[in-house]
């Protein structure tokens, strides 16, 4: 009979509890020696070409299968803040907010367990339309506007036209009609997100986007800008009052620059997302954003402690966003990722990625 010496019995007792120690920490330890992978898609935050022209895009991304899609959209504690810090785009939110409030006043109450809730019904049941509708106004009123604008694509892109009437006349009585909910940007039609990225979730079958966006330096960032803005048109007015100027001089070096860059730009004959995801827009997109860049410091005329300024500011941004995806993958054991982010994003945020141990970057136009 096996195992029946006594021997035999502590041998086999041994070989169980190494089983048990060892075993689980080297499987943990080759977890943590993987790297995330991380893809950044540069997108555009105007897309208005038919949605099938898309699709490819959605295509490629759904064959990478990623574990988590991220968005250029705030938590809802850092939404919060931004408001109360009164950001650039608080007036337009608290619009949005009033406008959903005063369709039905008495439903506008909720909590984390109400989303809860409706998230596990959600996930029992994809059609339950009431919960549905309830989960993207309870986000939406606990600022979490990234969930809430996908709930609401999913509404109005998979649902609505399959409701019946009264399931249609509930969906207007708590939200008005489509075009009242588009012309208020509740439903952005043509951004990034209703075009590719919420049905890139949608198909990948995933209940949430996840938020990565950081404001908390939304207001230094534009007095820097502001003030680069008013210095670079003192210079171009000296400029064009006197094309002998030092500041003429500069001027006609930004010019010649860009247009060299974005001829280099276009030179790989590249378009659309595999275009906005190549190097050389990468490249001339930074120094557009910032007016040549650190190119021209020092160049008469030029504000390069204003443009430096920025830069710092935009620096601590894409700083903060990287962390924030860090941290939620990590928290969420993701293996890759997908990154939506406006085009200006991509390249600094992957310089900073680069400083980050575990990170494997994956860029756009090789998978």
């Amino acid at each position: 009979m096996l195992f029946s010496s006594p021997g035999s019995t502590r041998f086999s007792v041994f070989f169980f509890l190494c089983c048990l120690v060892f075993f689980p920490k080297t499987t943990w330890a080759k977890q943590q020696q993987e790297p995330l992978e991380i893809l950044i898609v540069a997108s555009a935050h105007q897309n208005t070409l038919a949605a099938e022209k898309y699709r490819p895009v959605i295509e490629k991304l759904k064959k990478y299968n990623p574990d988590m899609v991220f968005g250029e959209y705030m938590s809802s504690p850092d939404h919060k803040a931004a408001l109360e810090a009164g950001y650039w785009n608080k007036a337009n939110d608290e619009k949005r907010l009033a406008y959903l409030r005063s369709l039905s006043p008495k439903q506008t109450k909720t909590s984390p367990k109400h989303i809860t809730k409706a998230y596990a019904a959600l996930a029992k049941n994809p059609n339950n339309h009431q919960a549905r509708m309830q989960l993207a106004r309870d986000l939406y009123f606990t600022h979490d506007r990234g969930n809430a604008e996908y709930q609401f694509f999913v509404l109005e892109t998979q649902l609505l036209p399959q409701f019946n009437q009264q399931q249609q006349a509930s969906y207007r009585q708590q939200f008005g009609l489509s075009d009242s909910l588009k012309s208020r940007s509740i439903v952005r039609v043509n951004s990034e997100y209703h075009k590719i990225f919420f049905p890139l979730v949608y198909e990948l079958k995933h209940p949430q986007i996840y938020p990565m966006d950081c404001q908390k330096y939304d207001n230094d960032w534009n007095q820097a800008w502001g003030s680069a803005a008013v210095l670079m048109k003192e210079m171009e007015q000296k400029a064009a009052a006197d094309s002998t100027s030092a500041a003429s001089q500069t001027q006609k070096r930004i010019n010649q620059f860009m247009e060299a860059g974005w001829k280099d730009a276009y030179a790989n004959k590249l378009s659309g997302y595999a275009f906005m995801n190549s190097a050389g827009y990468a490249k001339i997109d930074a120094a557009q954003n910032f007016y040549g860049g650190p190119t021209f410091y020092g160049a008469p005329g030029f504000p390069t402690q204003e443009v430096q300024q920025m830069i710092h500011f935009w620096t601590l941004r894409n700083q903060a966003m990287c962390e924030n995806i860090i941290r939620q993958a990590k928290e969420k054991g993701a293996k890759k990722v997908v990154v939506a982010v406006g085009s200006s994003h991509r390249s600094w945020m992957e310089d900073i990625l680069k400083t980050m141990p575990g990170v494997k970057l994956v860029n756009y136009n090789e998978i």
